[in-house]
């Protein structure tokens, strides 16, 4: 009896469409839709009519508004006053209209959104602040899933709230179909096999590692732009002789089904640039590999201004420790002055020539390896040219652990 008593209220002086009736409902008549629901709650209201007198305004109302949409004997048809009829034809063009702009792309889950007209959600107001709102489920909510229905049947392609690879959004109040493809994600990892060339983008610098592990990828995806996401990153003039994670992010691709042997194939035969382990990953792992912190294992060519005494090497090992290194003058431009402490765990030292030697250091992500060795005009501290008393200049350097 509730239920009729309210239904009856909610269209005493509107008229709602099944699924806008029904919906009122949501909560309490299980095991149907909405349209089935007000279907139902439409037809006892009906019998009711049949078999009980009302004053004169009520029968026309059930009498003209009931029989136009049960019996058909409406010349047109009647306009719901809270969707506007969305449910019968307007969301499924509007659904043909979002696979029709996706016609071309490879995509394997969606989510689906509304945008309601804003006359629909005022009605929608007026009518809960008339009947109540305590059984109802949102207009909004309802659309979403009705849309996102249409759109699985159309395409056989199955709906992901977490990780979609495309945003549909319907705008019921413009009657527009917008979609975002979401970036693809290539997890792998990397060696840097030359010196002189930056990981990322750099003005100038024309080649990069970026460029040279996305560009296969951008070829088979089709897409239109491309970040690397590394677990840290090596000097230019350094290589990186380590695997060191990545995660490779293409922009608007066209295609997410691609050859990885190949393209793995295709990086490793520039002699630059080797990869390995790619695989499919996502915006997750990107946040994993940004926010670890591996242990380092650097090679230095190192030579001193004068020649290396025995004692140095044994006498080199006392510098393991905390560094203390104020931000170097070579990234200041770019790196906010600031003094960091950083764990050094080891250093071995050996003898090349009478000014040469080979450093192999240890240390924890964030030491700026060559700064302890010649010091940074006293930014780091300590340094090994200071524990030797013996000025150093490093020739070459390369990362050759990340200890992950």
């Amino acid at each position: 009896m509730e239920v009729i008593e309210t239904a009856k209220k909610a269209i005493e002086r509107r008229y709602l469409c099944d699924n806008c009736l029904g919906r009122q409902f949501a909560q309490l008549l299980t095991g149907m839709d909405n349209a089935q629901r007000g279907h139902a709650i439409r037809a006892a209201l009906a019998m009711e009519y049949e078999a009980k007198p009302y004053p004169a305004d009520m029968r026309n109302f059930y009498g003209f508004k009931f029989r136009r949409k049960l019996k058909g004997e409406a010349k047109k048809p009647v306009k719901c006053e809270v969707c506007g009829n969305i449910f019968k034809k307007k969301l499924a063009e509007l659904v043909d209209a979002a696979t029709s702009k996706l016609a071309g792309f490879e995509y394997g889950s969606f989510l689906i959104g509304t945008r309601p007209a804003g006359r629909t959600v005022i009605a929608e107001e007026e009518l809960w602040e008339e009947i109540g709102a305590d059984y109802c489920e949102p207009l909004k909510a309802e659309v979403n899933r009705e849309a996102g229905k249409l759109f699985e049947k159309q395409t056989g392609v199955r709906f992901d709230r977490e990780r979609p690879d495309v945003d549909i959004l319907l705008d019921l109040e413009k009657g527009s179909a917008d979609i975002a493809l979401r970036s693809l994600f290539i997890y792998g990892q990397y060696k840097k096999l030359v010196r002189g060339i930056p990981q990322t983008k750099w003005e100038h610098y024309p080649e990069t590692v970026e460029d040279i592990i996305a560009g296969p990828i951008m070829q088979q995806s089709a897409g239109t732009g491309h970040a690397l996401h590394a677990m840290g990153r090596e000097d230019i003039d350094a290589r990186c002789l380590a695997w060191r994670p990545f995660v490779a992010e293409i922009e608007n691709p066209a295609r997410r089904r691609l050859d990885l042997e190949k393209i793995q194939k295709e990086i490793n035969r520039t002699g630059k640039v080797e990869v390995s382990s790619l695989r499919n990953s996502d915006k997750n792992e990107v946040r994993e590999i940004k926010h670890a912190r591996p242990l380092k294992t650097y090679r230095l060519i190192v030579k001193f201004e004068k020649p290396i005494a025995k004692e140095d090497i044994e006498r080199a090992r006392k510098l393991a420790g905390v560094i203390r290194q104020r931000t170097p003058e070579r990234v200041a431009h770019r790196r906010a002055d600031l003094v960091r402490k950083r764990k050094l765990y080891s250093i071995s030292i050996k003898k090349l020539t009478g000014k040469k030697a080979e450093i192999t250091v240890k240390c924890e992500a964030g030491l700026y390896a060559k700064e302890l060795m010649h010091g940074d005009n006293g930014r780091t501290k300590p340094n090994l040219s200071e524990l030797l008393n013996n000025k150093a200049k490093v020739i070459e350097f390369d990362v050759i652990k990340i200890w992950i």
